[in-house]
C-alpha cells in the first residue's frame, strides 16, 4: 500500500490545504493545540477559537499559569469541555516536568492528558518528523472507503486492523511523513466526505473499492444505534436587572468546572432555596420552560423556571455568584444554558 503515500505527498502540492494557521510550524505548541480543538469539532468552528487562545495563551507556561476557569471562558461553546481541562493539566505537567518543552518521545507524548494515540502521531509527525501513524475520524473514512471496509469502524476489531493498515501505510522514510499526515486529513476533510465525496478529485479513485463498487453511501457505516436514556435536571434562572445568578458546577460531572444554574432536585423546594440562599421571599414568577439537548451516552432534558427577583443580596453559598449581562458572552457556561438565556425576554 506505500504507493497510497507517495500520491497523497505528490497530491497534497496542488490541492492540499496550506494556510490554516496551524500549519507551516513545527511548534509542539501550536499543533497539540489545534489537534485538541479539532478533535469532533470542524475546522470552520476551530478558526476563530484557536486565534482567540493562542492570542491569550502564546505559549505553554502562560497557559500553565493561568486560571482553570480563564481556559474555560476561552473555550466556551466549543463544547468537549473535557479538552479544555486537560489542556490546562497537559501544559501545567510540561511546564514543571518537562521545562516548558514539548516531549519527543511518542510515549511520553502518550502519557500526557487528553493525548491519545491518533494525536500523538500527529504532534510526532508535524513537530518532530516521526514517523507514526494518525487514526481520526477523517482517516479512518478514508481507508474504510479505499479497503471496502462496511462494518463501523469504531468496532474494536476493525479499528485494531485499520491502525495496522495506517502504520503499513507510512511513507518509506520520515522526509515527508508531515506532508503525508496532512495530506490525509485533507483528503478526508475535503474530499473523502461522510456525504457527497468528491470522488471524480481523489488521487486514490482508481484502486478504491467503494469508488468501484458505488459504495460511498453505505461505507462508513454508522455507529450500531442504541436507545440513550434520558436523564433530567431542575434549574432556577434567577434575573436581578442587570445579573442572573449562577452556580459552578463541581470539577466532575457535566459541564465540570463551568458556571450552570442553581440545581434542585424538582421545583418545589424553590421558595424555600430562594429564601436560604439569597434571604429573599418577594419573588415573580416569569415562565416555566424546557430545553433538550444530548450528549454522547445520553439525552438531557433541562427544566426551567425563570424567576425575578428585585435585589441580588449576597449568598450564603460559595459556589453560587451573580455574574453581569454585560459580561455573560466572555463567561465560562455550557451551550444548553447559553441557548436558554438567548430565548428568555430580559427584565
Amino acid at each position: 500500500m506505500g504507493f497510497i503515500s507517495d500520491q497523497l505527498i505528490q497530491w497534497h502540492k496542488t490541492s492540499g490545504r496550506h494556510n490554516l494557521p496551524w500549519q507551516n510550524t513545527h511548534d509542539p505548541y501550536l499543533i497539540w493545540l489545534s489537534e485538541i480543538m479539532l478533535q469532533q469539532t470542524q475546522v470552520t468552528t476551530v478558526l476563530t477559537y484557536y486565534k482567540k487562545f493562542i492570542k491569550r495563551f502564546p505559549d505553554i507556561d502562560i497557559l500553565a499559569n493561568a486560571e482553570e476557569e480563564k481556559v474555560l471562558e476561552l473555550w466556551s461553546g466549543l463544547g468537549y469541555y473535557a479538552r479544555a481541562r486537560n489542556l490546562h493539566k497537559t501544559a501545567i505537567e510540561i511546564s514543571k516536568n518537562y521545562d516548558a518543552k514539548f516531549p519527543s518521545s511518542f510515549d511520553r507524548l502518550l502519557s500526557l492528558p487528553g493525548i491519545g494515540r491518533s494525536t500523538a502521531g500527529a504532534i510526532s509527525a508535524f513537530a518532530f518528523k516521526k514517523k507514526k501513524p494518525i487514526l481520526d475520524g477523517n482517516v479512518k473514512r478514508v481507508f474504510t472507503r479505499y479497503l471496502g471496509i462496511k462494518e463501523w469502524a469504531g468496532k474494536p476489531s476493525v479499528e485494531k486492523e485499520l491502525w495496522e493498515i495506517a502504520t503499513r501505510n507510512l511513507p518509506k522514510t520520515n522526509k515527508h511523513i508531515h506532508t503525508y499526515t496532512q495530506a490525509l486529513m485533507d483528503l478526508g476533510a475535503t474530499i473523502c466526505r461522510r456525504t457527497q465525496p468528491l470522488c471524480n478529485n481523489c488521487p486514490l479513485k482508481s484502486k478504491c473499492i467503494s469508488f468501484k463498487k458505488n459504495l460511498t453511501k453505505e461505507i462508513p457505516a454508522s455507529k450500531p444505534k442504541k436507545t440513550l436514556p434520558i436523564n433530567e435536571i431542575y434549574l432556577l434562572i434567577i434575573n436581578s436587572r442587570d445579573s442572573y445568578l449562577f452556580e459552578k458546577k463541581p470539577s466532575k460531572g457535566i459541564w465540570a468546572g463551568l458556571w450552570s444554574m442553581p440545581e434542585l432536585e424538582n421545583f418545589k423546594n424553590t421558595a424555600n432555596w430562594i429564601k436560604e440562599n439569597l434571604n429573599e421571599d418577594d419573588y415573580k414568577m416569569l415562565e416555566i420552560g424546557k430545553h433538550k439537548t444530548s450528549f454522547t451516552h445520553y439525552k438531557l432534558n433541562i427544566h426551567f423556571q425563570y424567576i425575578f427577583l428585585n435585589s441580588s443580596k449576597l449568598l450564603k453559598t460559595d459556589n453560587c455568584k451573580w455574574i453581569k449581562k454585560s459580561s455573560l458572552k466572555n463567561a465560562a457556561l455550557p451551550s444548553p444554558i447559553k441557548k436558554i438565556l438567548n430565548t428568555l425576554k430580559d427584565v
